[in-house]
């Protein structure tokens, strides 16, 4: 508990800074719908600077022993770790053409409303949103948090901050937590996060490709 304190302690200040920060680019001419996306970004730069300052600053580990935990180093990246992740990629793309035909079958339009979210967005939050904040989310939900509170529970953390995305019967929602159990559960497996990142990025990619 008093480490969970800590890291609390930790980032949500740096959240509150990350918004102000944002906030304060109005100030200098952006657009409010810019303004929106460069809090997204820092938001999503917090998340891997709260677990670095956590456990470097606050843990006292080494760069090495960093990496390693997090799933991080040289010898945790190999042909298999990529085929894991592109398996994982090609799971969850089935099961959105599952949603596809679910929504034929009913009648009812399922929508994930990603390109409403992404609407007006400038072309570097595109690349941020396809290959960084994967990176990001992976070290934060996978890397840190399940060792320390599990699968599940970091998947449904994961998946509530998808809920603004307001998705058709949260689709979004139970698609992310699907995503962080299957991602969660190949980390645990082979304490490589590399999978997740590659399954993450590719994710994003054919969303925001398929958008274009």
């Amino acid at each position: 508990m008093k480490n969970f304190i800590v890291f609390l302690l930790i980032i949500l200040p740096l959240i509150i800074i990350a918004a102000i920060a944002a906030e304060a680019l109005g100030f200098f001419g952006l657009s409010q719908n810019s303004v929106a996306f460069a809090g997204d970004a820092a938001l999503g730069i917090m998340f891997p600077l709260s677990t670095l300052i956590y456990l470097k600053v606050y843990r006292k580990n080494s760069n090495r022993e960093i990496l390693d935990g997090l799933g991080l180093g040289r010898n945790k990246l190999n042909l298999g770790m990529i085929a894991i992740g592109v398996i994982i990629f090609f799971i969850i793309t089935l099961m959105s053409l599952g949603v596809g035909l679910l929504q034929n079958i009913i009648h009812t339009p399922i929508n994930t409303n990603v390109s409403i979210a992404l609407a007006g967005a400038p072309l570097w939050f595109y690349v941020f949103a396809a290959v960084i904040e994967p990176i990001n989310e992976e070290v934060l939900f996978r890397g840190f948090m399940v060792p320390r509170i599990g699968i599940i529970l970091s998947s449904i953390i994961f998946g509530i901050l998808h809920y603004t995305y307001d998705s058709t019967f949260a689709i979004e929602v139970i698609a992310a937590v699907v995503f962080g159990l299957i991602a969660g559960y190949a980390y645990r497996k082979t304490g490589s996060l590399y999978p997740s990142i590659i399954a993450h990025i590719l994710i994003n990619t054919l969303a925001i490709v398929a958008l274009l």
